[in-house]
């Protein structure tokens, strides 16, 4: 009796803590207001001295950015209207100047078109743009 006392003591302790797990991975795409400076592609990390970067307006739904050597504007929205951390980007406009580095840009270009929701990253500094499966494809950085 005493073990099922102490299994079901332990019950809300748990759920608390799963519930804290899951409030520092999913967000709401209104933490994402402002510049954020691309650091990583599909988990490698942007070795450009001009690093990449991607500017939100919450308030238009806009990004506006650099995908490593074209500037990049699109809008954007929330697939899942009851999901917070929903976000897809829609189709968008660049410049099509040829740079040396044409790699970092194609890399940008593609993640941004698999992006479907948000995560909060490692730091207050960072959030993760993620694909359908949860898999980041850019990590940020607070400028």
């Amino acid at each position: 009796m005493k073990k099922i006392l102490l299994f079901v003591g332990m019950i809300p302790a748990l759920c608390a803590g799963l519930l804290c797990a899951c409030a520092t991975t999913k967000t709401d795409i209104k933490q994402l207001e402002g510049k954020w400076t691309i650091t990583a592609v599909n988990g490698e990390k942007i070795q450009t001295e001009e690093p990449p970067f991607l500017e939100f307006n919450l308030k238009e739904m806009r990004v506006h950015g650099n995908t490593g050597c074209n500037i990049f504007n699109a809008t954007f929205k929330q697939e899942d209207e009851k999901d917070a951390s929903s976000l897809v980007f829609n189709p968008g406009m660049s410049t099509m100047m040829a740079c040396p580095d044409m790699a970092t840009e194609q890399a940008v270009l593609k993640a941004i078109g698999a992006v479907k929701a948000v995560k909060a990253g490692q730091t207050e500094q960072e959030m993760q743009l993620v694909d359908a499966a949860g898999e980041a494809v850019l990590t940020l950085s607070k400028q």
